[in-house]
């Protein structure tokens, strides 16, 4: 059931994120009541655009827990990280987690293909936009993890700001500063031995990235 859009940008796709629900059968009818309270909460926040009520999924093979999806649409990724921060949502989510409801999820990184295809001249492949995050996620997800490993932090609160400073960090500022870089690639207007050297260093990054992080007794393990 998606909520009214708040008319997003005409230029600038909102930013779409993806949950996946565990949800403990005893549990079901409180984690439903928690999440109409959670999208009544998020319709008063600023840059709210849509949201889908959780659809069942079925059930996990092992733990027998079930499955629920859902979807959050904001203007932008810190309008989105502003909701995924507040205060009214860590108070509605903190009584659920102590009973043992879990959550995950992921951006549509598509949605930077739709930016970035906005920004320029032609439309832009989804796969070379994904290759673009996946060498800038990368190495902001390995430093992040060095930088919080000293904070007394549970593994849901660390997993949830290293998200929430990766997204930012890649939404905001890595991703449009190396799709700049890679422009003429990215449209397919530069020369063929351009975009096969662009292509090459972008996977070269990778290799090189991974190799730097093995050696590194910080980012080893």
């Amino acid at each position: 059931m998606p909520a009214s859009p708040a008319h997003p940008s005409e230029t600038a796709p909102p930013f779409t994120h993806r949950f996946l629900h565990r949800v403990e059968p005893a549990g079901l009818a409180a984690f439903l009541a928690m999440e109409d309270r959670l999208m009544a909460a998020a319709r008063r926040h600023p840059g709210f655009v849509a949201e889908t009520a959780p659809s069942p999924l079925g059930r996990e093979p092992h733990h027998g827990r079930l499955l629920y999806a859902s979807e959050l649409s904001f203007t932008t990724p810190a309008a989105f990280m502003g909701w995924m921060d507040c205060q009214e949502r860590r108070d509605l989510l903190s009584a659920a987690e102590r009973g043992g409801y879990r959550y995950e999820g992921h951006s549509d990184w598509e949605g930077y293909a739709r930016w970035l295809g906005a920004a320029g001249r032609a439309a832009v492949p989804t796969w070379k936009v994904n290759l673009l995050v996946l060498v800038v996620l990368y190495p902001t997800v390995a430093v992040l993890r060095v930088l919080l490993r000293p904070l007394p932090l549970d593994g849901p609160t660390g997993l949830l700001l290293g998200n929430a400073f990766s997204v930012a960090l890649t939404g905001w500022w890595l991703v449009p500063w190396i799709s700049r870089r890679c422009l003429p690639w990215l449209e397919g207007s530069g020369s063929r031995l351009g975009r096969r050297l662009t292509l090459a260093t972008l996977l070269a990054s990778l290799v090189l990235m991974l190799q730097l992080f093995r050696a590194l007794p910080a980012t080893s393990t």
